[in-house]
């Protein structure tokens, strides 16, 4: 009889683990995909939900670059270089009052090199590393500052490691401190706020 009783405890407690895992899955679905692209940032970065990055599709970063003013920064979330970049130029943003920001997870389009994506390659091609074989491609992060159509400053100081040290390591507070001076800089140069 106890082997009975106990069978049943343990089928009701699976079946509750069970429910309680379905319904938290299905709510942290609703809640994620009520995200704005603030939060989802935020949340993707480790910032505050009160920041002024936009998620964009290629087509709409490719619309910047050629036709409009803005800043436009290329990377992905589950790159810590990314994840560095972002923390450092927050502060500066932030400190400038900046109001938006393009974000491109280019991260899927680059691995199967959509139009859009080629046509930045194409775009920022006088910006970017060439490989041994002369061919150009976009490392991240990257930030690009455009003033109508015109790259008036591209910087990608961190997207090509080359002396394999961790993005921990690499930022010093002597970096640290040139890195918000040259984006502090760049961002008195022109209104992106229009």
């Amino acid at each position: 009889m106890k082997k009975y009783l106990r069978m049943a405890i343990y089928f009701v407690l699976f079946a509750v683990l069970i429910g309680a895992f379905i319904y938290l899955g299905e709510k942290d679905f609703k809640e994620e995909k009520d995200l704005t692209d603030a939060q989802r940032f935020a949340y993707e970065y480790n910032i505050d939900q009160n920041n002024m990055f936009k998620y964009s599709y290629g087509s709409e970063v490719v619309d910047v670059i050629k036709n409009k003013t803005g800043i436009v920064f290329l990377g992905f979330a589950n790159n810590d270089w990314s994840k560095y970049y972002i923390k450092y130029l927050y502060d500066v943003l932030k400190a400038n009052n900046t109001k938006i920001v393009y974000y491109y997870d280019l991260q899927r389009d680059r691995g199967t090199s959509t139009k859009y994506y080629r046509e930045l390659e194409r775009l920022l091609s006088n910006y970017l590393y060439k490989q041994d074989t002369g061919e150009t491609r976009i490392y991240t992060p990257a930030l690009i500052f455009v003033k109508d159509g015109k790259i008036i400053h591209f910087d990608d100081e961190t997207s090509i490691n080359r002396n394999n040290i961790k993005a921990e390591d690499y930022w010093t507070v002597e970096k640290i401190n040139a890195f918000k001076l040259k984006i502090d800089t760049y961002l008195k140069e022109v209104n992106y706020n229009e």
